[in-house]
C-alpha cells in the first residue's frame, strides 16, 4: 500500500514486524517513528510546521541517527529484539542512557 505523506515522498507502509526488523538489520534504512516530530519547513507548500522526524540506520546497523541533522545526533543499537530496538548512548559525564523503539511505531521510508 502506498501512502502520500506531507513531505511529498511516497512511502510503503509496512505492518509486518519481521519485514521491518530485516530492513533495519541490513542497515542504510530511513524511517519515522509515530509521535516523534520536529518543527521545520516542508510539505507541499514548503511552509513551517510539525513534520515527522526522519531517522537513518548506519551502514552496518550499528547506530541510528537523525537524518537531517548536520552533526548527526544518534544512539548506538544494542540489539534488534523480537518486538523493539534497544538503543544506548553515553553523555559527556559517561552516564549511560537507554531507549527502546517499538517496531509497530516505525514506518520505513
Amino acid at each position: 500500500m502506498l501512502e502520500q505523506v506531507s513531505t511529498g515522498v511516497k512511502i510503503k507502509v509496512m505492518s509486518n514486524i519481521k519485514e521491518i526488523r530485516e530492513i533495519i538489520g541490513k542497515g542504510n534504512a530511513r524511517f519515522t517513528v509515530k509521535g516523534i516530530t520536529e518543527y521545520r519547513r516542508g510539505g507541499e507548500d514548503n511552509e513551517y510546521g510539525d513534520f515527522p522526524k526522519i531517522f537513518k540506520v548506519g551502514e552496518n546497523a550499528e547506530s541510528i541517527f537523525e537524518d537531517l541533522n548536520l552533526f548527526g545526533r544518534g544512539m548506538n543499537i544494542t540489539k534488534l529484539g523480537p518486538t523493539c530496538i534497544t538503543l544506548y548512548t553515553f553523555d559527556m559525564l559517561l552516564k549511560k542512557s537507554v531507549g527502546k523503539i517499538n517496531y509497530k511505531n516505525i514506518t520505513i521510508l
